[in-house]
C-alpha cells in the first residue's frame, strides 16, 4: 500500500490519514489500524455517509480511528484537511477502498 512514500515522511512531523465513503466497516477499521501502527500516524479519520453499527465504533476506538457522518464525505474530508494541515505536518486524503481492500474479504461495506 503506497500511501506514503518515504519522501514525504518529515522527521518530527505528525502525520494524519483521512479516508472518506459511503459505509465503514469492522474490516475496514482493522485495516485502517493496521495502517496507523505501520506508518506511526498521529491519527486516523474516516469520513462516511451511512453511520456506522455500535461494533465498528468500538473497532474504531480500539484501533484509534476517528468516525464522523457526513452527507458528503469527499467534500468534508477536504475541508477538515484545509483545518488540520500545517506546514510541518502531512495530511493524506483517500478513498477508503484505498484503505481498506475490501476484495479480499468480499465485504461490501
Amino acid at each position: 500500500m503506497g500511501l506514503f512514500k518515504k519522501k514525504e515522511k518529515v522527521e518530527g512531523g505528525h502525520k494524519i490519514l483521512i479516508a472518506y465513503g459511503d459505509a465503514l466497516g469492522i474490516f475496514d477499521v482493522w485495516e485502517f489500524g493496521k495502517l496507523i501502527k505501520k506508518y506511526n500516524l498521529e491519527k486516523g479519520i474516516a469520513i462516511v455517509r451511512k453511520k456506522p453499527t455500535q461494533k465498528v465504533y468500538e473497532e474504531a476506538e480500539k484501533n484509534q480511528v476517528e468516525i464522523m457522518v457526513s452527507q458528503n464525505p469527499k467534500e468534508f474530508a477536504q475541508q477538515i484537511k484545509k483545518q488540520i494541515e500545517q506546514p510541518n505536518s502531512k495530511v493524506a486524503v483517500r478513498k477508503l477502498e484505498e484503505v481498506a481492500d475490501r476484495s479480499i474479504m468480499q465485504d461490501p461495506c
